[in-house]
């Protein structure tokens, strides 16, 4: 996702459970028959219909929610690598920064690389593959800078220049554990609301939209104070995410975009030497 400053201690790691006993083992059922869920993941209306005809209820936007989650977490465990437009606009020192698109290869367990194709770093490279490179990311400036590559600690000043989140914590899987840990807390603690949204323009996809909702104060050391989340409707993926705070104003907003699942990138699509990049 991206580069960027220290995320806050409580911000790491996920999987949301419903609050409701009384469905688990229906939903956990239902996941469990429609793994592999990339394609055909099982959804929040399948894991409706299986619950209305056996209970005779409908479930809530939370356990919904909930569901569908669940499902982008077991559909990403399937996904090997990915390319996507990638966007994204953060707030740094309560300033709006503007928004940033860049092409964007990922690849499991962790190599990712960028190129910025719109917003004030237009041009500039970076590449980052975990356990190479003495661990450090490789940055290629726009401009004059560009003669030169940059090798930088992920968590160094110059690389958390105008970020929230360092490279190390970039892609779909990190934004995910992003939000389990806090709705994890959230749900435990009965503090969890969600509603429906109409689907969301945000990822520039029709897919399912939710908004999760905190309800404590600013000292409860919580991420943010609400977050709205897009699905991909055919892969369950999540697509799209922008976390609020409590003064309502947006913190950060990642899309992603045009996503290609399972390409078959390899080692070489991450490769300094290859000559397209020109690290």
């Amino acid at each position: 996702m991206e580069t960027a400053a220290p995320q806050p201690s409580h911000a790491r790691k996920i999987c949301f459970h419903s609050p409701r006993v009384r469905i688990a083992a229906v939903l956990g059922a239902c996941l469990f028959v429609c793994a592999p869920l990339c394609p055909g993941a099982a959804t929040p209306a399948s894991l409706a219909r299986v619950y209305s005809a056996n209970s005779g209820n409908s479930i809530s936007a939370l356990e919904e929610f909930t569901a569908q989650f669940t499902s982008a977490t077991l559909a990403y465990q399937h996904i090997q690598d990915y390319t996507t437009t990638f966007v994204k606009q953060q707030r740094i020192r309560g300033e709006l920064l503007p928004r940033e698109v860049a092409q964007m290869k990922f690849m499991k367990p962790f190599s990712v690389y960028f190129k910025w194709t719109e917003g004030p770093n237009t041009g500039m490279q970076v590449l980052y593959v975990a356990g190479q490179n003495d661990g450090r990311l490789l940055a290629r400036p726009r401009g004059l800078l560009g003669v030169k590559t940059f090798r930088l600690d992920p968590a160094s000043s110059l690389a958390m220049k105008d970020n929230l989140h360092p490279i190390t914590e970039a892609g779909i899987g990190k934004t995910l554990e992003l939000l389990d840990v806090n709705g994890r807390r959230a749900l435990a603690e009965g503090r969890a609301r969600a509603r429906r949204l109409p689907a969301n323009s945000i990822s520039q996809v029709a897919g399912p939209c939710y908004e999760l909702i905190v309800e404590a104060d600013e000292k409860s050391g919580y991420y943010c104070r609400r977050a709205i989340v897009t699905f991909d409707p055919n892969t369950s993926l999540l697509v799209g995410a922008q976390t609020f705070g409590w003064d309502g104003r947006m913190i950060e907003e990642y899309r992603y975009v045009n996503l290609r699942i399972n390409c078959g990138l390899t080692a070489r699509d991450f490769d300094p030497r290859d000559p397209a990049y020109g690290f």
